[in-house]
């Protein structure tokens, strides 16, 4: 959701932004044409010789107001709530008002096509103060919940109103803990976990790569073998977007000889601390930022072709003491 009264900007996401439709011209007795094809809910008019798609006035002429249920969906870039648009504009209300409790936040919506039917998305971004967003932090469950309210006024141009004013609460819940693998350049290295929401669907993402060197900008691909004794540079990043409040920290990181729980394995990182009791690891960046980043020299396991490396993961806010840095002096 844009705030045209701050320096937010509308959320980057997949979603692509689409107001009305292309069509085509056509000639007196031809056949009427709207591409893209309408909606399930729409019709193809006449605009002055071009085919365009509005709302069929007889699919919603028996509906209640009732059927107005939102769906909601929540990621980690973005929360969107969704109506079918022809069912607001059925009960008269103004898409372009839709505002949420910052009533500055303006150009909410956008459009897309979901099921056959034309849906108005209205956009925010999981963050503390974006257009009136809440935070609250369940510190039991280690969930995060985000909460806002958007308001859909009647249309006051169309001279008679019949709809009262919508007043929606949405929310979006996230696990803070999660949990990421790796495994080494002689099979496929990077692997995306993806966490699933509690309230919802909105999952927050981190994923795991090996790379060349310190700039952390080249990963190693499945071909390339690595010399035992050979720096080997670990990333591992997160698709949420505060960065101003969260960091992301690496609680745990081990290495194995497979992916199985009961092979032996290697601590490498403890409590967010290195342990280098067996192999050097050095930490570049842990707890401080949405990425970490450390080092260690590359090893191997007995008579193994394979090293698969594994990290618990999590969000931890950066105001709170001892939460995010190292909890010893190693």
């Amino acid at each position: 959701m844009p705030n045209a009264g701050s320096s937010d900007s509308r959320p980057e996401s997949g979603r692509e932004r689409k107001y009305g439709h292309r069509s085509n011209p056509y000639r007196e007795g031809e056949v009427l044409n709207c591409e893209p094809a309408c909606a399930s809910d729409e019709e193809c008019y006449d605009n002055a010789g071009i085919g365009e798609c509005r709302c069929n006035e007889t699919t919603y002429l028996h509906a209640s107001r009732s059927e107005i249920v939102p769906t909601i969906h929540c990621d980690g870039s973005a929360m969107t709530v969704s109506f079918k648009k022809c069912l607001l504009q059925r009960f008269q209300y103004s898409i372009p008002d839709m505002h949420t409790l910052d009533a500055n936040c303006t150009d909410l919506s956008y459009e897309e096509v979901m099921g056959g039917v034309r849906l108005i998305v209205a956009q925010a971004v999981p963050k503390a103060g974006f257009c009136g967003t809440e935070m609250a932090i369940n510190p039991i469950d280690k969930t995060l919940t985000f909460s806002n309210i958007l308001f859909v006024p009647p249309d006051p141009t169309s001279g008679l109103i019949i709809s009262s004013p919508l007043k929606l609460s949405f929310s979006c819940t996230y696990n803070m803990t999660m949990q990421t693998s790796l495994q080494t350049a002689l099979l496929p290295i990077l692997r995306t976990v993806t966490l699933p929401s509690v309230n919802g669907s909105g999952p927050i993402t981190a994923t795991m790569a090996a790379y060349m060197s310190n700039a952390f900008t080249e990963p190693y691909t499945v071909d390339t073998q690595l010399t035992v004794g050979t720096p080997l540079y670990i990333g591992i990043s997160t698709t949420f977007s505060d960065a101003d409040v969260f960091s992301l920290r690496a609680d745990k990181c081990i290495a194995a000889p497979s992916n199985n729980p009961a092979d032996p394995s290697v601590l490498l990182i403890s409590n967010g601390c290195p342990v280098t009791d067996a192999v050097d690891v050095q930490i570049i960046h842990n707890g401080d930022s949405l990425e970490v980043m450390f080092q260690i020299e590359t090893f191997a396991f007995n008579d193994q072709s394979a090293v698969y490396m594994s990290c618990d993961v999590s969000l931890c806010q950066k105001k709170t003491p001892n939460t995010c840095g190292c909890s010893s002096s190693r």
